[in-house]
């Protein structure tokens, strides 16, 4: 049996963070831990080719009207939006763990 695939498409604003990410961290670390950073998180993001149902609901958006996932890479949240029958996932935001809901809610809406 042929597992479908979901074609992976990065919103502006989760385009936008990942440049924010690798700038970031090529300023605080090295641009090597940039790359290596920034090739976690696009190869995570890969992953949701195959079954991104299977990862969890974010918190505290379950007030939307549609389901929020998540996975990570790094201390990053890779946060998604998976659209049937289309067979999309979006990527809408990228945002660190230790950044408030608030944050991560405003890229959402």
């Amino acid at each position: 049996m042929v597992d479908k695939l979901f074609r992976v498409a990065f919103s502006g604003i989760a385009k936008q963070r990942l440049r924010e990410i690798s700038d970031y961290t090529a300023r605080a670390a090295s641009p090597a831990v940039s790359r290596k950073v920034r090739r976690g998180i696009l190869k995570e993001a890969g992953k949701l080719e195959k079954f991104p149902a299977s990862n969890p609901p974010l918190p505290g958006t379950e007030d939307y009207g549609y389901e929020v996932r998540y996975t990570k890479a790094w201390s990053y949240k890779i946060i998604f939006r998976v659209f049937n029958p289309e067979n999309v996932v979006r990527v809408m935001t990228i945002r660190h763990d230790a950044e408030l809901d608030e944050d991560v809610r405003k890229d959402l809406d």
